[in-house]
């Protein structure tokens, strides 16, 4: 797989990938325009996204809705060095379509996340820099 990053100008970035793009700025207090989700504003939806996905997929084998379900995600960041430290994922879904007893299997299916277990077992990252 591969995808290419842009930059727009300023702080605006652009990731392309299978002819999808998303863009990436910094807030007005951090000298950007505001025009798009941070780095790590977007790191942090992949997260949810992934555990959306997960979430789906355990619905739909246990025949329970998951028709206005909604994730939502709180975090803090951590210094030295400057990353998330802490990371609060909610999920809601219509009251009475999930018990207690699927709700301890729903967790155990999120926790295969494939953004989740890259974070628990992170990749190999090599950077190397190349002229235009």
């Amino acid at each position: 797989m591969s995808m290419e990053i842009l930059h727009l100008g300023g702080w605006r970035f652009t990731a392309k990938c299978r002819g999808h793009q998303v863009i990436t700025d910094q807030p007005l207090e951090e000298d950007g325009k505001d025009t798009g989700m941070t780095p790590v504003e977007l790191f942090v939806s992949s997260i949810g996204c992934c555990i959306g996905v997960y979430a789906k997929i355990f619905c739909d084998r246990h025949k329970i809705s998951s028709e206005g379900m909604k994730i939502f995600l709180e975090w803090k960041i951590a210094e030295n060095p400057s990353r998330v430290g802490e990371l609060e994922v909610r999920i809601h879904l219509k009251k009475g379509d999930i018990n207690s007893d699927w709700e301890q299997a729903l967790i155990r299916m999120i926790k295969h996340c494939t953004v989740h277990n890259t974070l628990l077992d992170p990749p190999k990252i090599e950077v190397s820099i190349s002229e235009n």
